[in-house]
């Protein structure tokens, strides 16, 4: 997935040190306090003003794919992400997006993970916020993709979400840069960046149904987020100590962040 706003956990699940005991059978029973026993991810959220982003759960998936299904994430001639996932029956696309959260949950570790956020609008979702890195506890750099549904585009939804996401990158986790990369034909996606205070960092050219087109490259470094516009939309970090080790965080570069327990 790509950026747009008009716009991949651990290899094995393992449970947190327990003393011995019957084990699963203990575990708390019941919806995402049972699954954090085993994937911490779910405990966390992430809160703005308008919106809530949250690792999603069976529920959120359903209704996400149904979301997906109903309205679709862009127009059927438009070809906003690269490798052109989202070009497709809108039931189709619906399959890929579960698809894209699956995996992030199977196959994420420290050094290569990909984190999907459910993102909701007065309780139903309305997109997903993705954040991913490579090489992250040494690199610190984090990338984000993003999508919205059709209903839900040109509302402001698309920037308030990328600047819960650039909190938990650089407060939260402790990045260096935060990079975004979206195809110069799409608006609502540069309007994104530029407004949240991204910089251009080069271009590259792909093939999009047979023709070349630029790929824009954008960088944010820490100093430029806690100086920017990115940085002043009131976000907080739930759960988050709980799960800072799966994203292979970087503590020592890690100021005291502005978060609530779960």
């Amino acid at each position: 997935m790509a950026e747009n706003t008009a716009e991949s956990t651990r290899t094995t699940p393992g449970a947190p040190n327990q003393a011995p005991g019957p084990g699963p059978a203990t575990a708390p029973r019941g919806g995402r306090a049972a699954l954090a026993v085993w994937a911490p991810q779910f405990r966390l959220r992430l809160t703005t003003p308008g919106l809530e982003l949250r690792v999603p759960d069976e529920s959120d998936l359903r209704a996400l794919a149904e979301l997906v299904a109903d309205q679709g994430i862009h127009a059927p001639d438009a070809t906003p992400f690269q490798g052109g996932w989202s070009n497709a029956l809108p039931q189709v696309v619906a399959g890929r997006v579960l698809q894209y959260l699956w995996k992030g949950l199977a196959l994420s570790r420290p050094d290569y993970w990909n984190l999907g956020l459910a993102v909701f609008l007065d309780g139903r979702p309305v997109g997903v916020q993705g954040l991913q890195a490579r090489g992250f506890p040494v690199l610190g750099e984090i990338a984000t993709e993003s999508w919205l549904a059709r209903g839900h585009q040109g509302r402001g939804i698309g920037t308030e979400m990328r600047a819960a996401a650039l909190r938990l990158a650089f407060e939260g986790l402790g990045a260096r840069y935060a990079t975004s990369a979206v195809f110069e034909d799409g608006a609502a996606a540069l309007a994104v960046n530029k407004k949240l205070g991204y910089q251009p960092d080069g271009i590259e050219i792909h093939p999009r149904k047979g023709e070349p087109v630029v790929l824009t490259r954008w960088r944010m470094t820490r100093a430029q987020w806690e100086l920017g516009p990115a940085a002043d939309v009131p976000t907080t970090l739930h759960g988050l100590d709980g799960c800072r080790a799966l994203f292979g965080a970087r503590p020592h570069d890690t100021p005291t962040a502005r978060r609530e327990p779960a």
